[in-house]
């Protein structure tokens, strides 16, 4: 039986660390899919979205009942348990390494073949040939759309897949100058997690930087994989950019694209929308 050395272990310790992050560092590789290093990780990441937003979703889907369709689906962290509510469901995703997972937790899930489908496409342009009575975007994707072109791409594709009486219903956060100024280029620690599969602790520290002008968000966020005894044995860099609005911008471009806000609310809780709401969310249908 061989034993390891020191320098033996920690090299080993490496490279499973390189696998717990998912990478590959060859030089001149390209970045086709920025989740491809996220996926497996995605649902122990972010578990604390379902109680922020999960039942609200849930509950839509209860009221407005299906077929369902979840842009952005990712993962399946909300399709799945909407899914359960409604006869047939569908989740569209432009990351094909979060669609591999999201099959993998149908798959664990138990879920029957043909009940829930998920299709690689952008939300922006994406055509189904089929339409819906409740569309959900999770998440807050409505901040991956960078231009008021990339919103009304988005909407009129949404509300062309609503059945007659369809819903659209989602929600963002409001950066107003208060949040803004609590994390505008501050390195805050994000979290520590064990990775799903090697059970190895990763560490990850965010910094934001907020171009308030162009209404955009750089996050670079650095994740550690750490030993038992804390020492980092790999570290990788990403970045990643959001373009948020304003609620009065988000009204405007809805109507712009043909839908009447039914609901407006402050929170995913269903509070009162007002001036000190740190969400935006709404439940909207095609204008007759």
């Amino acid at each position: 039986m061989s034993v390891l050395t020191t320098d033996q272990n920690t090299a080993a310790e490496a490279a499973e660390a390189a696998e717990a992050l998912g990478a590959s560092f060859a030089e001149g590789e390209p970045v086709e899919d920025e989740y491809r290093h996220e996926a497996e990780l995605y649902d122990t990441l972010w578990a604390d979205l379902n109680t922020l937003d999960l039942p609200f979703q849930l509950a839509r889907t209860e009221e407005f009942g299906g077929p369902l369709l979840e842009l952005a689906c990712g993962t399946g962290r909300v399709l799945l348990p909407c899914a359960a509510l409604v006869e047939r469901a569908v989740g569209v995703d432009i990351s094909p390494s979060m669609l591999e997972q999201g099959r993998a937790n149908l798959a664990a899930a138990g879920v029957p073949e043909g009940r829930v489908e998920l299709v690689e496409g952008d939300f922006r342009t994406f055509r189904l040939g089929e339409r819906f009575a409740l569309v959900l975007a999770a998440g807050q994707p409505m901040y991956h759309l960078e231009t008021t072109e990339d919103w009304l791409s988005a909407l009129t594709s949404i509300r062309e897949h609503l059945l007659p009486g369809g819903r659209f219903a989602t929600g963002v956060p409001i950066f107003s100058d208060e949040v803004i100024a609590e994390y505008d280029r501050r390195q805050l620690f994000a979290g520590e997690i064990r990775h799903p599969r090697t059970g190895q602790r990763i560490a990850m520290w965010d910094f934001n930087t907020f171009d308030t002008g162009a209404q955009k968000i750089t996050r670079r966020r650095v994740s550690e994989v750490l030993d038992e005894e804390g020492l980092v044995l790999e570290s990788r860099h990403s970045l990643r950019t959001n373009f948020y609005r304003s609620p009065e911008q988000i009204r405007e471009l809805l109507g712009q694209a043909g839908f009447r806000i039914e609901r407006e609310h402050g929170g995913f809780d269903e509070s009162p929308f007002g001036p000190g709401s740190e969400y935006y969310v709404w439940v909207a249908s095609a204008a007759e």
